[in-house]
């Protein structure tokens, strides 16, 4: 098997955690809405226990998460073994922004989400905690059609530039084809 064959399952990869990720913001938005955007003095209370019902469930719930956001690196990995000089800033831009919603979870999410399990915020009061996870997963959210924007425009990027090369090829042919039977 060639390099150039597994470089879609990079991108299939990529593109599979990228939306499973979404799926998980979009789930945490019902609770979000209330708290960042329309700010309602009880929506804290139900985030909170949104919040401390996900930390205190099953480690595998979380492995599975983690597991699915490596698939995502393992194919951006791929992808960067060996790209193409006109496809390699997409796929820095990429692993970027996948980096960015990563090192945001971890940082910000988790330990959010550590603060409601024990209700130390540190320097912050619980509602400000509350909207700073709602605000990181905005972040993410950006980050990550960020990612689904740089790996459209690659593929389309792609599909132009071989269309372009397969009408130019044929318009070859066809001028030599006619140039040999001019001289014939």
């Amino acid at each position: 098997m060639a390099y150039k064959d597994i470089v879609p399952i990079g991108s299939a990869l990529i593109i599979a955690a990228t939306s499973f990720g979404l799926g998980t913001v979009y789930a945490q938005w019902p609770y979000d809405l209330h708290t960042l955007w329309r700010y309602q003095p009880e929506a804290f209370d139900v985030s909170i226990a949104h919040y401390r019902q996900w930390g205190e469930s099953p480690m595998y719930v979380h492995h599975v998460f983690h597991f699915v956001m490596f698939l995502g690196l393992l194919g951006s990995f791929i992808k960067l073994y060996k790209p193409s000089e006109d496809a390699k800033y997409f796929e820095y831009g990429s692993l970027i922004l996948y980096m960015v919603a990563i090192i945001i979870y971890l940082t910000n999410l988790r330990i959010g989400v550590n603060s409601c399990l024990t209700g130390q915020w540190g320097d912050v009061d619980k509602n400000t905690g509350v909207n700073v996870i709602a605000a990181s997963e905005i972040m993410i959210l950006l980050a990550l059609v960020g990612v689904l924007v740089l790996q459209g425009g690659l593929y389309y990027a792609e599909w132009y530039d071989n269309k372009l090369r397969t009408e130019f090829f044929k318009k070859e042919a066809e001028e030599a084809a006619a140039a040999a039977a001019d001289a014939a």
